[in-house]
């Protein structure tokens, strides 16, 4: 979180958030209501905080899991946010 800048930076671990990766598609195979539902309140409530924030004036990034192997990728995105 940058406050001065109203700037954050969310690193969402691919499979908790349900990013559309393969690592975010992935279930277990045991007790699958549980989970469904588990995960499907996970994104709904990163829904809810990015909105709120975004109200509130704040900038925001997101990076998944699966986009942090890929630095060059990953500074130029983070030097986006922070030039702006």
């Amino acid at each position: 979180m940058l406050r001065s800048r109203k700037r954050i930076v969310f690193v969402h671990g691919c499979f908790w958030h349900q990013h559309n990766c393969k690592r975010g598609a992935r279930r277990p195979k045991t007790n699958r209501a549980y989970w469904d539902s588990k995960l499907a309140r996970n994104k709904e409530r990163d829904r809810q905080t990015c909105a709120k924030l975004r109200r509130d004036g704040w900038r925001i990034l997101v990076i998944w899991e699966c986009q942090t192997t890929n630095i060059d990728r990953l500074t130029a995105r983070l030097a986006r946010l922070l030039a702006d």
